[in-house]
């Protein structure tokens, strides 16, 4: 459905942004409601993102973080190559 475009370190950035944004919104959440409230949807939709492993953003900015594969029939001519 979605493309996968989030590698493994913007996850865990994320994972720690999303985490840090949801418990600051309920520390603030007596005093400024508002903030909170901000605060909480932000950090929830970055977790999201980096659970889903999608980022819309991404998408339409054609930016891909995941790590970069060969395809297998380069390795094997390479790995052919090596024992010549």
């Amino acid at each position: 459905m979605f493309k996968n475009n989030v590698g493994g370190v913007d996850t865990a950035i994320r994972a720690v942004l999303g985490s840090l944004f949801i418990v600051l919104g309920a520390v603030v959440a007596d005093q400024r409601p508002f903030l909170a409230l901000g605060a909480g949807l932000v950090g929830l939709a970055v977790l999201v993102t980096a659970i889903a492993g999608t980022c819309f953003l991404y998408t339409d900015l054609g930016i891909d973080t995941r790590p970069r594969t060969r395809p297998r029939s380069e390795v094997k001519s390479q790995l052919a190559h090596q024992l010549r």
